[in-house]
């Protein structure tokens, strides 16, 4: 469900990039309109899935987490893209889960990890913005130090993400981002 552009390149400037990047003041009414749906769609992903993962710690242990990720995210990011008339998704430069591959906009800010949220308007209008996500301590039960980690959560991640790679996290690291494109209206 991620949704990518046809170009990419490494840096914002490049002319063959089709995204160029941005920031919040020198957007105009209408990107400033996109933007502020934008955080609202963030800040209702982050929201539901937060709450939806306390839930499922409180009633299945940290193992019950992982569903939540693999199954339940996926869905709230589905419900805001029709909601909201945009697509939301979440990335990292560790995935968990291969499907949340960033957008090819997204490529440099993964590559050199940035920490501040940025903004981008591509030549058709649409807006896009990434906001961090860090460690926070509920997420330390799946993305910790791997020897920190039960051995259920372990079994669990192991079953769902064969390949998983986001362990080893601190609290406080950048984890990844939320990601939004909003197109115009």
């Amino acid at each position: 469900m991620l949704v990518s552009c046809e170009k990419s390149s490494s840096t914002p400037q490049s002319q063959e990039v089709s995204w160029v990047s941005t920031s919040v003041d020198q957007l105009d009414e209408k990107a400033t309109a996109q933007l502020a749906l934008a955080l609202q769609a963030r800040n209702e992903m982050e929201s539901v899935l937060k709450s939806s993962l306390l839930a499922s710690i409180k009633a299945d242990g940290p193992q019950g987490a992982v569903g939540v990720c693999s199954v339940i995210a996926p869905k709230i990011a589905l419900e805001l893209n029709e909601k909201h008339g945009l697509t939301i998704g979440r990335t990292s430069f560790k995935l968990r889960n291969e499907t949340n591959t960033p957008p090819a906009w997204m490529d440099w800010i993964v590559e050199t990890k940035l920490t501040d949220s940025v903004y981008f308007i591509n030549t058709d209008g649409t807006l896009a913005a990434t906001y961090p996500i860090n460690i926070a301590p509920p997420c330390m039960l799946c993305h910790g130090d791997e020897n920190t980690i039960t051995a259920d959560v372990r079994s669990s991640i192991a079953e769902n993400y064969p390949d998983d790679q986001a362990t080893g996290f601190a609290l406080g690291d950048l984890r990844g981002w939320f990601w939004v494109e909003v197109p115009p209206q």
